[in-house]
């Protein structure tokens, strides 16, 4: 039986930004039976990270569709663009500042963008506490899923649904279902570890004054570092290396719970063996660091994946196209993603035909792969240059832009700020 879209029960498995994003344009042409199970427990229970640049072209098509321009307006930042290279020393090498006017790619934190996509979702969309264990297909064309509490002590009641779509990140245990268990993601061979100061004006000036609001890179001795303000003041930072995958447990961290004597062994190893040479100032980041630190062992889908669509099962965002953090797409494509599943289930929602609900997914498959591949490969780039010399300089003419050639850093800056200034004076940015 072929029903409408907007009469099918729509089952989204994860609460990230892809799956409240879906859900909300899902709702909003028209499909009301819409549900998100994640497995957090509630709204607070995880922290959620650094800041995202939301392209005009990609993640911000998302915004547009949830009918949320002026939220993400309101928690945007502009200022958040600007891009600081700089070196073990704590000089700059190359700064492109922000220009509010000429913005295309404002900084949202994670935690703002999630907030404002959930609280425009109807009410009782999201079930908390359901962990996702296994579905099976049943009759009439339908799923059957399995979920349990977070500690898995216990089994929720059975969920019916005519469509489910997996939105619950890199170690998905939709795909399985999906790809039949086939094109999983690959350990790329790099480990970061993260960590957060807070009123970094105050605690870490140097820092600050380095970051400018904005984010900072360090690419020096093979390691990269990141450092990224927050809305609130605070900063987020890490560290990336080239290592093994079971790196961290063979060092004997326990970054998986808050064990302060674990926080001081990465401290040590951060400041004695991974960066020893550089300046101070980077060693008072990482004694300033609120606990726990956290690991980010990354993983990338291989780049020649494809699958048999499903008839009534997909996956999006990273569950589909895991891809590393070097050049800012990851959450861009999988809003976008939502974005064109939810125009593409829904097109002909007012037709009394519709097309076959397998032929929609087939479509959107394809465009969804075509997509990430070209953003794999700009990643992959970006991936190749940050640890190597040569490359790290042509990362920084590609991002630096005209930037690059200018020496005098203070002066440009000035000249920007007081065009920031003006804009703002007469209200064209805020």
């Amino acid at each position: 039986m072929n029903k409408n879209i907007k009469d099918m029960k729509i089952v989204i498995c994860g609460g990230g930004m892809s799956g409240l994003g879906l859900a909300r344009v899902l709702q909003l042409k028209g499909c009301k039976n819409v549900k998100v199970y994640e497995r957090s427990t509630h709204k607070y229970s995880r922290l959620q990270g650094s800041s995202l640049d939301l392209h005009a072209k990609l993640g911000q098509k998302l915004i547009i569709a949830a009918g949320l321009q002026e939220q993400f307006a309101a928690f945007s930042r502009p200022d958040g663009e600007c891009f600081s290279f700089c070196d073990k020393s704590g000089n700059i090498n190359v700064r492109k500042p922000y220009l509010k006017i000429a913005s295309k790619r404002p900084e949202i934190d994670r935690g703002d963008l999630r907030d404002i996509l959930m609280d425009s979702l109807l009410p009782d969309t999201i079930e908390w506490d359901y962990h996702f264990k296994s579905l099976k297909q049943i009759e009439n064309d339908q799923i059957e899923l399995t979920f349990t509490n977070n500690d898995g002590t216990i089994v929720r009641d059975a969920v019916i649904a005519d469509l489910v779509i997996g939105c619950d990140g890199v170690h998905s245990k939709v795909r399985k279902y999906v790809t039949l268990d086939q094109f999983k993601p690959e350990y790329m061979g790099i480990t970061m570890i993260e960590g957060e100061i807070t009123d970094a004006k105050n605690s870490c000036p140097e820092i600050y004054n380095l970051v400018n609001q904005g984010l900072m890179f360090v690419m020096e001795d093979g390691i990269v570092m990141l450092a990224q303000q927050k809305t609130d003041g605070n900063i987020v930072f890490s560290f990336a290396q080239k290592v093994e995958k079971d790196w961290i447990n063979n060092q004997g961290f326990n970054l998986s719970v808050n064990s302060s004597s674990s926080d001081d062994d990465v401290k040590n190893y951060l400041k004695n063996k991974l960066i020893p040479s550089w300046s101070p100032i980077f060693h008072r980041l990482i004694d300033s660091s609120i606990t726990p630190f956290k690991p980010r062992v990354l993983y990338r889908a291989p780049i020649n994946q494809e699958w048999k669509s499903q008839s009534n099962i997909t996956i999006i965002g990273d569950a589909a196209h895991s891809i590393s953090p070097f050049a800012g797409l990851g959450c861009n494509i999988a809003l976008y993603d939502s974005f064109e599943l939810a125009n593409i289930l829904t097109k002909d929602i007012d037709c009394t035909t519709q097309k076959p609900l397998l032929e929609k997914i087939q479509i959107f498959e394809k465009s969804m792969l075509n997509r990430w591949r070209t953003a794999a490969k700009e990643t992959m780039e970006n991936e190749n240059s940050v640890f190597l010399p040569n490359g790290i300089d042509a990362l920084k003419k590609r991002i630096g832009g005209i930037y690059y050639y200018f020496n005098c850093i203070l002066s440009v800056s000035k000249v920007v700020n007081y065009i920031n200034y003006f804009t703002d004076l007469i209200l064209l940015t805020k």
